[in-house]
């Protein structure tokens, strides 16, 4: 076939490279027939897994309130980004070379997001990158609905301006938010945001027959994909947060738990999640069409909250695991004999053994003579660091430094269970010693270990 422009019935010229941009589905017989997902708007996709992977990424490094406010807000433009050009596409895709070029530049944006996305609020030349590559596909598809606009009807024109102008003036309010402060610039990141959600509402309001601006199974599929799509972020993950597990019970429990929940996701969409929605009328599409932001953030979501689950298990059975070979190990070390791993410097010593005595003062612990006697407390924050150093069979070394300071009468040290142990100076006629005491349930009955 020649590349030549070549005069069609109704006088316009196409070819295979440049083709009229109408509308799809103004009869009847167009909505009825089959159609379904091009290679091209798959391989669009792709770019959104990576945006979605950004922003769960985010909430994982910060699970808290901020982070999860933070993360809510951010999806909305990545979803309407997607949304945006699925619409038009269900109503104008004619996989012309000029359309196929725009997707390919909004992808590049699409992936220019991604790459800020997850540092918005963290680093704040994220913030010029992140608003320049939205603005980039505001742009964008305002330029498909005008070039839409020359080929459609008299009467389906003002429906092309609402989205053409719409999309202008929200990245306007974008690309001057770079001009406000921080704290006022996500104001205006929603006035836009706000500003684009209504342009569609008043474009449908100006046809007579709303039907004609969508492809109802091409739109469902459509949605469907992007369900996947979130979905593979939970179960990927999944298999992120089972990584370094070594498959421990409670941890791999958790994981099949989640995956097991991410099948009952699935099963409960794509069987009662259907294209019937958006056929009732228009308020009613607009409820499904804008709905399902909630369903991807909240999958999307649900994936970080199984994998910080799975990787908080893994640190618990870890310890616990830690603890007892260590608990294990103390008891042989106790049967074959252990000695104080402590060097003879930092143990407590008697008054007449120090090199530099102190004057009695107050708060010294008395002798069985009646002489005041050193008081050990201060000396054991220095003699936990020595053990935490050197170890101690039977004990968990971390809870030692944290507590030297908040008990009064000695310090803490951390074990598995319920069981916990603490380091107590105490003083006899023959001098003081340290006694490693184990508190079985409260301090006032303790069974004695050792020194």
């Amino acid at each position: 076939m020649s590349d030549a422009p070549k005069p069609t019935a109704e006088g316009r010229f196409t070819s295979r490279f440049v083709r009229p941009q109408a509308m799809r589905n103004l009869t009847s017989e167009q909505r009825a027939e089959e159609r379904s997902s091009t290679w091209l708007e798959l391989f669009f996709d792709l770019c959104f897994v990576v945006a979605v992977a950004a922003l769960a990424r985010g909430l994982h490094h910060d699970p808290t309130l901020d982070g999860m406010l933070r993360f809510l807000g951010l999806f909305v433009p990545v979803w309407w980004s997607w949304m945006i050009f699925t619409w038009y596409a269900t109503s104008f895709d004619n996989d012309d070379v000029p359309y196929r070029v725009t997707l390919f530049v909004a992808m590049l944006s699409i992936l220019g997001l991604a790459a800020s996305v997850g540092r918005i609020g963290v680093d704040p030349s994220a913030v010029v990158g992140f608003v320049l590559a939205y603005s980039l596909m505001r742009f964008l598809v305002a330029g498909l609905f005008v070039r839409g606009g020359r080929s459609v009807p008299a009467n389906l024109r003002p429906f092309v301006a609402y989205y053409a102008v719409g999309n202008i003036i929200g990245a306007t309010i974008w690309l001057s938010s770079l001009l406000v402060p921080a704290p006022f610039r996500y104001v205006l990141w929603a006035v836009g945001l706000a500003v684009e959600l209504l342009g569609p509402i008043l474009a449908v309001m100006t046809l007579e027959n709303p039907r004609i601006t969508f492809h109802p199974r091409h739109i469902a599929e459509r949605y469907g994909l992007f369900t996947l799509i979130v979905l593979g972020e939970s179960v990927l993950a999944v298999v992120s947060g089972t990584a370094g597990t070594d498959w421990a019970l409670v941890p791999g429990l958790t994981a099949v738990a989640g995956f097991v929940a991410a099948v009952c996701i699935w099963w409960l969409y794509f069987d009662h999640v259907g294209s019937s929605g958006i056929e009732l009328g228009p308020r009613p599409a607009f409820y499904w069409g804008y709905g399902h932001y909630a369903v991807y953030a909240g999958i999307a979501a649900f994936g970080v909250g199984v994998q910080l689950a799975i990787e908080g298990l893994t640190v618990r059975a870890g310890r616990g695991s830690a603890s007892l070979r260590r608990l294990r190990s103390g008891g042989e070390s106790r049967a074959r004999g252990w000695r104080d791993p402590l060097p003879a410097r930092h143990r407590l010593r008697r008054p007449d053994q120090r090199r530099h005595p102190e004057r009695p003062r107050a708060g010294r612990t008395p002798r069985s003579d009646g002489a005041p006697g050193p008081d050990h407390r201060s000396r054991l924050p220095a003699l936990a660091a020595r053990i935490h150093r050197h170890g101690l069979p039977g004990l968990a070394g971390p809870g030692v430094l944290r507590n030297a300071h908040r008990r009064p009468a000695g310090i803490g040290l951390q074990a598995s269970g319920n069981r916990s142990f603490f380091l107590k100076p105490e003083t006899c006629s023959g001098g003081s010693r340290t006694a490693l005491v184990r508190v079985v349930p409260r301090p006032a009955s303790a069974e004695y270990i050792g020194e």
